[in-house]
């Protein structure tokens, strides 16, 4: 408790303590309360990207969206869909234009589908996004995240680089209870000490990529080593693919949490225990789409549109994450009335396609890997239509009939003509960011 006092203390200092903003997320008790302050505060940042931006003014009169200061929400929908693509051609322009003199700071997503995407952001975005995250860890899961015994398995290169290193950082993380295990490149001697460490420590909370947990997890697995179960396990930052999930609950022997979000537009929704995902609409304002444009319906899949409701440094208005999930009109059990999805399938590139344009989806393939115990990791590679690349770090001898069963699945899906080419590596590196790409499309005219 004592360091938690002095953890807000030193953020207070700084004009980042987000207790305020959570006071005022955990105020809202329905849906009515909930749909009142997104209209609120969506208006409110809606307003202030028509008049601070030159990119969402000319948008905004196009459709007449705004007339004498008044929103009309109902136009909301029409406003074009913003890709990564035009926030690298129009950066300045989506930018608040007297940004010079406004507290800002730069972000930038991993570019693990390609190069990264530079985002700024403000304090306004930083507070509701950890006030937001406090609330899931708080109110959906039942624990004080702030206060418990946690190991952190990361494996971005620049916040291990940047963040862990120095005395900030590491007061930081003595004051939250917080021990981080680089994964970036673990070799197995690493990885024992990992599992001894966790073993000795036994920690309330275990949060990681779902890479690196799915990684410690085999490997515990493959060398007979016991780990120690933690009363929470979240899995962040990577699609949980179901593979993965299976791996991981197994050799834990707990359930893990899908915790979703980016540094784009922070926290986004997260996992219940009645594996639903929950929309922090406080945060963000959720959209799945459809190919077509329209609203994806229960059990239908589609894109997944943002839109935070506080970064004023640099507004994304329905901005396409370029992950996939799947819909649901379901009220859960855990008495939560915020509104839910049923999970993040993956990133839209991390799909397969066939000549006649027809999707396949990755976890089609991915799935095919499971339990396959001469397999340590792979990567699938799309060359073109007809062409696949199966990259495998081995674990053990290969198995020619588990070989021969994936080339065929793979022909079932892809097609016939589909040539497969296997080459055996030492390890597949992981992106700048710590992340496994383990479907990897070459395809550009998709």
């Amino acid at each position: 408790m004592i360091k938690k006092i002095i953890w807000h203390f030193l953020i207070a200092l700084s004009g980042e303590d987000f207790i305020k903003e959570y006071k005022e997320i955990i105020t809202l008790k329905n849906k009515k309360d909930l749909q009142m302050f997104e209209e609120i505060k969506l208006k409110r940042l809606l307003l202030h990207a028509y008049k601070k931006t030159a990119y969402y003014k000319k948008i905004f009169d196009q459709i007449g969206l705004i007339k004498n200061n008044k929103i009309d929400l109902t136009k909301f929908g029409q406003i074009p869909i913003l890709t990564k693509d035009m926030i690298r051609n129009k950066q300045e322009k989506l930018k608040r234009k007297d940004i010079s003199n406004f507290w800002s700071f730069e972000n930038s997503s991993g570019g693990s589908t390609g190069e990264p995407l530079k985002i700024w952001q403000d304090k306004n975005y930083r507070r509701w996004s950890n006030a937001s995250r406090l609330y899931y860890f708080n109110k959906l899961l039942g624990i004080d995240e702030e206060s418990i015994k946690k190991v952190l398995l990361w494996g971005s290169e620049r916040d291990l680089l940047k963040g862990s290193i120095g005395h900030k950082k590491k007061i930081t993380n003595f004051l939250l209870n917080t021990t981080i295990l680089n994964t970036f490149k673990v070799p197995p001697k690493k990885m024992r000490d990992y599992i001894a460490f966790i073993n000795k420590t036994k920690p309330d909370f275990i949060r990681g990529y779902a890479g690196s947990l799915y990684e410690i997890a085999n490997f515990a697995q493959s060398h007979n080593l016991k780990i120690h179960t933690p009363k929470i396990l979240v899995s962040a930052a990577e699609t949980l693919k179901d593979f993965m999930r299976k791996k991981i609950e197994s050799v834990f022997e707990t359930k893990v949490y899908n915790f979703y979000g980016s540094r784009e537009v922070g926290v986004i929704a997260g996992e219940c225990k009645n594996d639903l995902m929950h929309c922090f609409s406080f945060n963000n304002k959720l959209e799945i789409i459809k190919k077509d444009g329209e609203a994806a319906g229960p059990g239908e899949e589609g894109d997944i549109i943002v839109t935070n409701l506080h970064n004023y440094a640099m507004p994304l208005v329905r901005y396409k994450i370029e992950d996939i999930a799947i819909a649901t009109n379901k009220t859960c059990e855990c008495d939560s009335f915020l509104p839910t999805f049923k999970k993040v399938i993956g990133r839209s590139s991390e799909n397969l396609f066939r000549r006649d344009g027809t999707m396949v989806s990755g976890s089609a393939m991915t799935l095919t890997f499971n339990n396959r115990s001469w397999v340590k990791n792979f990567q699938i590679i799309q060359k073109n239509y007809e062409q696949i690349k199966i990259l495998i770090a081995l674990a053990g001898k290969p198995n020619r009939k588990d070989m021969e069963f994936i080339n065929n699945k793979t022909k079932l899906l892809l097609g016939e003509n589909c040539q497969i080419e296997w080459e055996f590596v030492k390890n597949i590196p992981k992106t700048k960011t710590g992340k496994y790409v383990y479907i990897k499309n070459e395809i550009k005219t998709r």
